[in-house]
């Protein structure tokens, strides 16, 4: 389904009744990603989903927006909607923005759920002051070489780093933007019963960082499933919706 928030067209899925639980997608990735959990979540609520702005079928914001533009975004979308969630569920850069917003008080909901969520300060490793090197170069090369030699130098440079930056497309200066913001000062100012899940083998957001959470938040569980990745609730769907579900009884 679409919809028109802030004059960018929205794909979004709503599905299921009783009270609303609002899924939030991570990084290079859609509404889609949580097609596992809805069978079983919208047994008991309703499940909103939607493609955030510059992802999978809803228009590119036309402005390079931070983690707070797209929390105010959800907020309008959910007025658009004429629902107030009761549950905010965040995979990654989804749980950026639940952090943010619930932080700065832009969204509310009851409980929230975050699945091996961003939005702590990188550490300041070899390979991330190499890919802060690397997009200053990337920049400075478009300025210098001819269209075709300018896009494989710079493919393999960002391609040594492993950053999403290469892949960012016209989200690139978005994507550095939210990657530079720290939620700490978010994620201790939240108030309401928490879940962390995350995987074992998480090596984009580490479970160090679900261990950090977990103490900035206070009163928050962490549930570490093991041997799974980033995408823990595509490889773990039915351990996963049964951590909500318990959660949420």
């Amino acid at each position: 389904m679409k919809i028109i928030v802030e004059n960018l067209a929205v794909e979004y899925e709503d599905t299921g009744v009783g009270p609303v639980m609002l899924l939030l997608h991570g990084w290079k990735d859609s509404l889609r990603t949580f097609d596992a959990l809805v069978p079983v979540l919208s047994e008991t609520n309703r499940i909103v989903r939607l493609d955030l702005p510059g992802f999978g079928g809803s228009e590119l914001p036309s402005e390079t927006w931070g983690v707070g533009e797209y929390a105010l975004f959800v907020k309008h979308f959910c007025e658009k909607l004429s629902i107030q969630p009761d549950v905010l569920v965040g995979h990654s850069f989804g749980g950026r923005v639940v952090i943010k917003g619930l932080g700065e008080g832009i969204l509310t909901s009851r409980k929230a759920v975050l699945i091996a969520s961003a939005g702590l300060p990188k550490h300041k490793s070899l390979r991330n002051r190499a890919f802060l090197v690397v997009a200053k170069l990337g920049k400075l090369i478009s300025w210098i070489l001819p269209g075709g030699a300018r896009r494989e130098v710079r493919r393999k440079l960002y391609t040594k780093t492993g950053s999403d930056y290469l892949g960012a497309g016209a989200l690139r200066d978005i994507f550095l933007k939210t990657r530079a913001e720290d939620l700490r000062n978010n994620a201790r100012r939240i108030a309401i019963p928490t879940l962390l899940i995350w995987g074992e083998n998480d090596h984009v957001t580490p479970l160090s960082d679900g261990k950090q959470f977990n103490t900035l938040i206070q009163g928050s569980v962490l549930s570490i499933l093991p041997k799974v990745g980033h995408f823990v609730h595509k490889e773990e769907s039915v351990a996963v919706t049964g951590l909500i579900k318990e959660f949420l009884s």
